[in-house]
């Protein structure tokens, strides 16, 4: 069905406050409902988010420094987590246009403030500490494409390597808001469910072009449908709002199931991102997003057990604020790190100590403060040392679309 027909404009029947919201649930355990009531009062993070933000940080870290197998699927972890926020912020946009407020400029001067900054402080220190040749190299930044270098083998600085999802994120974030004005959700839905599921077999047809894995690894349109998974997370829940609660033991059956297929087809030496194999194309990256994707819901409807605890615990979700600014400098610091130290295991303890340091400096003293982000605000943001504790107290029912068309703090 081509895509036209199915964006249908939806204007929202009921307006919404142009301020942020924290959305006051509350619920009345009936076995089949649940009811819904909303309010106006302050907004807080989704400690699952953040923990979720820094196992991806963690696995990023480790493929670089160990080269764990399957860790890669850390940089998919990111996607699935960026298209369930942004969908989430886009659709609360969208209401809120209806009522006056903005749209485009309330989207695109947050993306602002929270990309560029520290993407443009990252790379005037690589210019200090390495000779980077800008003039063969700056338009690829300057117009947002960063992972076009890489798919084309042109990488002139291995410190820049980690940019190419930037590049995948930002195009996304052209895109989507489009889609997401334009077309109802029923509509959206059926995007993000086509993406999903032609993804694989174009990966797998346009394979034999390349000699290389790298452009089916970052180019946009080979890894779109790890957004798309998240994004269809969100307009799923956002249809039923029971349904990411109701969905969660399936979720871990397919996470678990998911991940156990791609750990036994990882002992074929044609399952390789560097085989550049029809299979591994056309499989690996699709079940990632699922795993990740399916463990993405299990974490946002369950309110206990292990992994809750792990996911909500403080120092990993303050590793989840930081995993930005981290995620930017991990690759140099790693490099660097290896010019004076011959242990692998050394190398990695002084590379995160480094990065790590860096991030909460820069996080403090130059990324919050541009973002209106007060030290009193964000010690407040982490008092909440549990998912039930983010949501109102009179319920432990958790409606993450809810709070996702709110969002502004538990930004990507």
């Amino acid at each position: 069905m081509p895509v036209m027909q199915m964006c249908v404009i939806q204007m929202p029947a009921m307006p919404m406050i142009d301020e942020i919201p924290r959305l006051r649930l509350r619920a009345w355990h009936d076995q089949a409902a649940h009811i819904l009531k909303f309010g106006a009062t302050k907004l807080q993070r989704i400690p699952q988010v953040d923990g979720l933000r820094a196992v991806a940080i963690l696995m990023v870290f480790a493929a670089h420094a160990f080269g764990v197998r399957l860790f890669w699927m850390g940089v998919d972890l990111f996607f699935v987590l960026s298209g369930f926020l942004i969908t989430g912020i886009l659709l609360r946009l969208k209401e809120n246009r209806s009522a006056g407020g903005s749209y485009w400029a309330a989207f695109y001067l947050r993306r602002i403030r929270r990309i560029l900054p520290p993407y443009i402080a990252f790379l005037a220190v690589l210019s200090i500490f390495w000779r980077v040749p800008w003039s063969h190299i700056w338009y690829w930044h300057v117009f947002f494409v960063p992972n076009v270098p890489l798919a084309l083998g042109k990488v002139v600085l291995a410190a820049m390597g980690p940019l190419w999802s930037l590049g995948v994120e930002e195009q996304f974030y052209f895109v989507w808001p489009w889609l997401v004005l334009a077309c109802s959700k029923d509509g959206l839905r059926r995007i993000a469910l086509t993406v999903i599921l032609v993804s694989p077999v174009l990966r797998g047809i346009a394979t034999p072009l390349f000699s290389t894995h790298f452009p089916i690894y970052c180019l946009t349109m080979f890894r779109a449908d790890a957004l798309a998974t998240g994004a269809f997370i969100a307009l799923a829940a956002s249809r039923d709002p029971k349904w990411i609660v109701r969905s969660r033991n399936p979720a871990l059956i397919c996470s678990v199931s998911a991940l156990a297929l791609l750990m036994g087809l990882s002992i074929l030496p044609s399952f390789r991102a560097a085989a550049n194999s029809i299979l591994f194309n056309s499989l690996a990256y699709s079940l990632s997003a699922a795993c990740l994707g399916s463990l993405l819901v299990y974490a946002l409807g369950t309110q206990q057990g292990l992994l809750h605890k792990f996911l909500s615990a403080a120092p990993l979700r303050y590793l989840g604020l930081i995993s930005y600014t981290f995620y930017l400098y991990h690759e140099a610091v790693l490099l660097e790190a290896g010019q004076y130290l011959h242990s692998r295991t050394l190398i990695a303890l002084t590379a995160f100590s480094i990065t790590v340091l860096i991030s909460v400096l820069s996080w403090h003293l130059f990324e919050a403060p541009i973002l209106g982000r007060s030290v009193r605000k964000q010690i407040a943001d982490f008092r909440s040392r549990s998912g039930a504790r983010f949501w109102p107290v009179e319920t432990r029912l958790q409606s993450p679309i809810v709070v996702a068309q709110a969002l502004s703090i538990n930004d990507v």
